[in-house]
């Protein structure tokens, strides 16, 4: 089943230019904010903040998430989960070694690069996108080795920005800018009240939402300080793509709660970092999930109502016996030990098959699972989410014909996330009809070539993620 997630992701990414596997991808901003250059007042503050060339392009900020470190340590690195790898909604890594050619560049600025260095990463010493999208990395080189270059850490809050707090956002956004410009950016804003965001199929738990300007991509990661502040108090998580249409989903992502699931245009969130806040380096994970728990399959992002059920497979991850409860997304918490069912063997029932609600809306799965009387507490609960969806495209298929002289290159156009799929037939127009269901074929992303040297029909249907169709479209090409 994370298969078929993973052709759905991959084939939206191609679709709108991102890359799979994590969220906060989205085309610039329509605000800009400004480049920060090394001689802004307050900008000695932000040496610490660079570029992480990762899994993806990201920003990141060197830290110590408890005492002061010894100069001989290794330095760690704070960035966004989704920065160094693709993640299922339950997957948490610890002590992996960093893949060849990862680098951090502090001290990002664009009027310092001739200073600039990179520092290779050494490995990831925690990663996940459940409930957090967090990540932190170890270079391979010390605290000593940045401070010989005046990059020293920033200490990490043990609170998140309240309501309202004045807020600034150092990032480096690339989407959409110029490689001379894909540099360090100040944006000042406020942060809103805290909420549960979903973005299938991840989960996050008291997201910070805001306004900033130029949140793109190469934000990812990047820091939150209070206005004025020195220590970190949340990094940049993901942000309401405007070029793609659909609401929780990749680069859609909304606020869940009792009214069910809200999209906010021009909204971006951040991920407080107080689970990190005085954990010893040893044990960067003494608050955060240990990702101990069998979890669930990502099943599909989205299904019709017909027949539907969970199809979720579990990973027993060491354990022998799993509780389960589901609900609608925002009014369920997972989180809350009331209302999960009696415990059963996972051997007996490695598939969630239950059927799910005939109802348009979207659900959780949550799995709390153990062994005797050792069980994963209900906050470090496992999830898998589904959207019931019968509701056809809002948008009618869109069909390119380009003129290539002798012939016509015709291909149907993706609409994220309203049309992902199409089936298409074509033939002389005497012989073909749009609306007769025989003969369509699935679109394999190749243009078909037709000869002007007669009139064509060129029909297509599309479809949305979870199967949806639109009336068919008929588009008559005719020589001149």
């Amino acid at each position: 089943m994370r298969g078929r997630l993973l052709r759905i992701m991959v084939m939206t990414a191609l679709a709108i230019g991102v890359v799979p596997g994590g969220p906060a991808v989205a085309a610039p901003a329509e605000r800009e904010a400004p480049l920060l250059r090394s001689t802004d007042p307050g900008a000695e503050r932000f040496r610490p903040v660079g570029r992480l060339k990762a899994s993806s392009q990201c920003t990141a900020t060197v830290i110590s998430p408890a005492r002061p470190p010894d100069p001989r340590d290794r330095a760690l690195v704070l960035t966004a989960g989704h920065c160094v790898g693709r993640f299922a909604a339950n997957d948490v890594r610890t002590g992996v070694d960093a893949p060849a050619g990862w680098t951090f560049t502090p001290a990002y600025f664009v009027d310092t690069i001739d200073r600039h260095r990179a520092f290779p990463v050494a490995s990831i010493q925690y990663a996940s996108m459940k409930g957090v999208d967090l990540a932190v990395v170890e270079l391979a080189a010390s605290y000593g080795d940045l401070a010989a270059i005046d990059v020293r850490p920033l200490d990490l809050s043990a609170a998140p920005p309240p309501e309202g707090a004045a807020i600034e956002v150092v990032h480096a956004p690339v989407d959409g800018l110029p490689q001379d410009q894909q540099f360090l950016r100040r944006s000042r804003c406020r942060s809103g009240a805290r909420t549960d965001v979903a973005e299938s199929p991840w989960i996050w738990h008291g997201a910070s939402p805001n306004d900033c300007a130029g949140v793109a991509g190469g934000s990812s990661g990047g820091l939150v300080v209070r206005r004025d502040g020195r220590r970190v108090v949340a990094v940049l998580n993901t942000t309401v793509e405007t070029g793609v249409s659909g609401v929780c989903k990749l680069g859609r992502p909304c606020e869940i709660g009792p009214a069910g699931a809200v999209l906010r245009p021009g909204t971006s969130y951040a991920i407080g970092v107080a689970p990190l806040a005085g954990c010893p380096l040893d044990d960067l994970a003494c608050r955060l999930d240990p990702g101990d728990g069998a979890a669930p399959s990502d099943t599909r992002v989205a299904v019709r109502s017909k027949d539907a059920r969970w199809d979720a497979a579990l990973d027993a991850r060491g354990g022998t016996h799993a509780r389960i409860k589901t609900g609608p997304l925002g009014r369920t918490d997972c989180r809350n030990p009331a209302g999960y069912g009696r415990p059963f063997a996972i051997k007996d029932r490695p598939v969630i098959d239950d059927p799910l609600p005939p109802d348009e809306d979207f659900y959780v799965l949550c799995v709390v699972s153990g062994q005797g009387s050792e069980w994963v507490p209900a906050r470090f609960a496992s999830f898998t989410t589904v959207q019931v969806d019968d509701t056809p495209p809002a948008v009618e298929p869109v069909v390119s014909a380009r003129d290539l002289d002798t012939q016509w290159a015709v291909e149907p156009i993706f609409q994220i996330f309203e049309i992902v799929h199409y089936d298409i037939k074509y033939g002389a127009p005497a012989e073909i009809d749009c609306a007769d269901p025989a003969d369509y074929r699935p679109y394999r992303r190749f243009p078909a070539f037709l000869a002007k040297t007669q009139a064509w029909r060129y029909c297509a249907i599309g479809y949305d993620l979870a199967g949806n169709a639109t009336p068919p479209k008929t588009v008559d090409l005719n020589p001149a």
